[in-house]
């Protein structure tokens, strides 16, 4: 005779095999309900349990707890799935999550996976997934002082110059130069002396 928890959980396999045979989208969390029911509930405790009989049965009907895992291998490997399947990938969105959840865990990834994502990555948009992190505007603000202060390569200590002065740089600090909008943005990280001497040559 069947235990309890035993039925319960073959209840709870119907009631799943039924969500994903309606096309609804499984959530492996406990916000996600099915019929009034806390299956997601279900899905998480599975999923913490040693239960490996439970698993492979809850995996059989369909759902990959990879998919859904918060772990930065699992994650990744979901991100690649993603990037791989959907048509038209918003690439600025892939970007968004790359910066905030794959690049600060990198040394947690396995280079084969990273490696995959690099090669996917340069086909889905046409450039190579760089694993530094972006500038900030407070970076390049204090790029931009280094260059001022720099007697070398500006010894007359202008904050605008040619561009093969200024190299990448450049292009950041004349659109500060023409839109005073942005400059706005970036003032309360300049000296009253600084902000006197940009103005005097137009920002």
């Amino acid at each position: 005779m069947e235990s309890i928890n035993k039925i319960k959980e073959n209840e709870w396999l119907k009631l799943l095999e039924e969500a994903i045979q309606s096309g609804v989208k499984i959530q492996v969390n406990h916000r996600f309900k099915y019929k009034e029911k806390g299956l997601g509930t279900f899905l998480t405790a599975a999923k913490r349990s040693n239960k490996t009989q439970l698993i492979k049965k809850i995996e059989s009907l369909g759902v990959n707890f990879k998919m859904h895992s918060k772990k930065p291998e699992h994650y990744l490997e979901k991100y690649i799935s993603q990037l791989s399947t959907q048509k038209r990938p918003n690439k600025q969105q892939f970007i968004t999550r790359f910066n905030a959840y794959i690049l600060p865990r990198k040394g947690l990834l396995n280079e084969q996976t990273t490696e995959k994502l690099n090669k996917l990555w340069e086909k889905r948009f046409n450039e190579k997934r760089k694993w530094t992190k972006p500038e900030t505007d407070l970076d390049r603000v204090q790029f931009w002082k280094d260059f001022r202060y720099n007697g070398n390569i500006n010894p007359e200590g202008k904050w605008f110059h040619y561009r093969k002065y200024m190299g990448k740089l450049y292009g950041w600090v004349y659109t500060r130069k023409r839109d005073e909008q942005k400059m706005n943005l970036i003032k309360e990280h300049f000296t009253k002396k600084e902000l006197s001497e940009l103005k005097k040559e137009g920002f």
